[in-house]
């Protein structure tokens, strides 16, 4: 049987153990890279390629006033990289926002308009990641399709989008 997590220990846990207790950790319900490893810590997985870029992520938004979670512990572990930090507690977004008043959505908008401002501020010698300028996005890929909690009106707009999408690329096909 494992020991409990000590969280007091970060630190002293070998690469190697950590990665046990973080994958014997339950899993975030809405992302399946996300473990609970106590009430105040998280680890998120990362692939190795992706980590770097995700640090300098953060550090810069911190530097800039956002909020971020801090970052207490980096473990590697065969291809997979973890990383340790401050949980942070609430309600996501996307699952609070059709029970929000006017008042709270538009505090959070103009807090959401501070953050892209901010961000906007932000100049890098390359176009994409801070790191290694490679541009990923999963709306310009589409790997995730409709966002979770689509209704039919979403769905019909997505069908609609993509239709046009289809005619236009047709026609450009047709014309070359």
């Amino acid at each position: 049987m494992t020991p409990a997590f000590g969280e007091e220990l970060l630190e002293a846990y070998t690469d190697l153990e950590l990665a046990h207790y973080i994958t014997c950790s339950p899993k975030c319900v809405s992302s399946s890279r996300v473990f609970y490893l106590s009430s105040n810590l998280i680890a998120k997985h990362y692939e190795p390629s992706d980590v770097e870029g995700a640090l300098k992520a953060t550090e810069v938004a911190s530097q800039r006033g956002i909020r971020c979670p801090s970052v207490r512990k980096i473990s590697k572990n065969h291809e997979n990289v973890y990383v340790s930090m401050n949980r942070v507690e609430g309600t996501t977004l996307d699952v609070i926002w059709k029970e929000l008043g006017w008042f709270m959505t538009v505090k959070l908008g103009l807090q959401l308009r501070r953050c892209v401002k901010i961000d906007r501020s932000i100049t890098s010698p390359t176009a994409g990641s801070l790191v290694t300028g490679e541009c990923r996005s999963f709306w310009r890929d589409d790997r995730y399709g409709l966002p979770a909690n689509s209704g039919p009106a979403e769905i019909a707009h997505f069908c609609q989008v993509l239709g046009e999408l289809y005619l236009h690329a047709s026609s450009n096909a047709y014309l070359a």
